[in-house]
Parts: structure tokens; C-alpha cells; sequence
């Protein structure tokens, strides 16, 4: 017996390495990174800035917002930039009972990119 996975999983923005987006069991998952092609002129605040608001629209689209975010981890080029992008962080969650989150430095997959996230969030079930 074969599991029909396409009855319990909606993905979103399918390509040939991945998903934009995955919704199962009314928790959606996704990564999200500033606009492309990535402006290295800008800073990491500005960059978490675009990021963000591209979050809000994969959120809308796969039937959540920030309010309903379990987790996050922020994922930065560079530590030095953690206070410039908590304070744009601070200021998007203001007013919601935040997500738990984790946020670490690693090498990203351009250089021009300075911050990724990786998002967890309540949503309706698939």
C-alpha cells in the first residue's frame, strides 16, 4: 500500500531542488531570503527589512501570518550584524507574542547574501 502523500502535503512554489514553501497537519514550514538577485550594498538590517516583508506575503499565501509563527531561525553572514537585525526584527514583531527563534552565523550561499531565515508557523492544514 502506497501513502497518497499530495492528499496530506500542499507545497507551494515547486521547483526542481525545492519548495518555496510546505504545509502539513496545519503547520507550514519555509525559508526566506531578501529580494534576488541579493544586494550586497546593502546592510544586513536593510536586507532582514526585504526579507521580512517577503515573509509576509509566503506567509498570506500559504494561509498564515506573523502572529501565528512557532519558530525562527535567523541565519546571519556575519554576528556583528545581530543588533542591526534585531532591532529590525523587534520592530516587525511588535505588538505579537513573538516565535521562539535561534539565530547563528554560517557562510550563505552568495556573498552578497547577509541574512536568511528559516520559518516555522501555525497555518491551516493542508
Amino acid at each position: 500500500m502506497t501513502l497518497e502523500f499530495s492528499s496530506i502535503i500542499e507545497r507551494f512554489g515547486v521547483g526542481k531542488r525545492g519548495s518555496l514553501a510546505v504545509v502539513h497537519g496545519g503547520t507550514g514550514y519555509f525559508a526566506c531570503t531578501p529580494q534576488a538577485p541579493y544586494d550586497g550594498s546593502l546592510s544586513a538590517a536593510e536586507q532582514a527589512r526585504q526579507l521580512l516583508n517577503k515573509a509576509e506575503g509566503r506567509l498570506a499565501e500559504i494561509g498564515s501570518a506573523k502572529e501565528g509563527l512557532l519558530f525562527c531561525a535567523i541565519v546571519l553572514a556575519n554576528m556583528q550584524d545581530y543588533a542591526a537585525v534585531n532591532g529590525i526584527w523587534d520592530d516587525w514583531v511588535e505588538g505579537t507574542a513573538p516565535p521562539a527563534r535561534a539565530c547563528f552565523e554560517a557562510t550563505l550561499a552568495s556573498p552578497d547574501l547577509k541574512v536568511e531565515m528559516i520559518m516555522i508557523t501555525a497555518t491551516k492544514p493542508a
